[in-house]
């Protein structure tokens, strides 16, 4: 098991790819907590790795945070050590979409929007790099998107300024924490079939459409992300960071 021994946060995890990734380390043999604003499904995936006992890590918590919060964020990371002793692997999944057109969106909006995709993930990082640089180890690996590259379909701007942070603020912090032997990449998801995808694609028509400009001409789905972010986060990525690696089916093709 590639993560036996290691503790990992995984924020988001209560559903969607945050949940199939926390499933995911914990089959390798991680130690996981399950970070959520919404605790009821971030239970379900703990007893989930629980449940699976000897054939995965077994080991998990749960702990509810907001991470536009930066005092909940900060109790995460303290929690977490309390249970495992350390972190060795930070996924910063949890986000949201405010999808509205840029005449409507409101300074509530903003704030909301760049608060949970963007101040969240920064200020984990943050307290990540503080338990990560003296181990000279790490692992961080942040959600962006295909929005922080092309424009989304639907008028989402605040939406893909956010991820196009979450691009950049990769980049920057792997340069910064290289010197550590820290390594931060990203992944950036397509189309992929989760609660936040399905507000937007909330008919046959739009589902259709999204399809067909996907080369391998089906949406993706939380499965899909497990490979990709587990290789990031393994001694096979030791040379690799400041990496954002595009999930997407084929879609930023065209």
């Amino acid at each position: 098991m590639r993560f036996a021994g290691q503790a990992a946060i995984v924020t988001g995890a209560g559903r969607g790819m945050g949940r199939a990734v926390a499933l995911g380390l914990a089959r390798e043999g991680a130690s996981v907590a399950v970070a959520d604003v919404d605790e009821p499904p971030a239970a379900e995936v703990r007893g989930e790795i629980e449940k699976a006992g000897g054939k995965a890590g077994g080991r998990a918590i749960t702990v509810r945070a907001d991470v536009s919060k930066v005092d909940d964020v900060r109790r995460m990371f303290a929690e977490t050590v309390a249970a495992f002793g350390t972190v060795d692997i930070l996924i910063n999944n949890a986000g949201i979409g405010i999808p509205k057109p840029l005449v409507e969106y409101t300074e509530a909006d903003w704030e909301r929007q760049l608060d949970v995709n963007l101040k969240g993930m920064f200020f984990a990082t943050q307290e990540a790099a503080k338990l990560m640089i003296p181990r000279r180890r790490g692992k961080i690996v942040n959600f962006c998107s295909t929005a922080g590259f092309v424009s989304s379909s639907t008028p989402e701007t605040a939406y893909d300024i956010s991820k196009g942070g979450v691009r950049q603020l990769t980049i920057s912090v792997a340069a910064e924490l290289a010197q550590h032997n820290i390594n931060v990449n990203a992944v950036a998801p397509g189309t992929i079939m989760t609660e936040l995808t399905l507000k937007v694609l909330d008919t046959e028509e739009k589902m259709a459409r999204a399809s067909a400009k996907i080369p391998l001409a089906r949406l993706g789905t939380p499965e899909d992300m497990v490979g990709p972010v587990l290789f990031l986060c393994s001694t096979d990525a030791d040379y690799v960071t400041g990496h954002v690696l595009v999930v997407d089916g084929g879609w930023l093709l065209f």
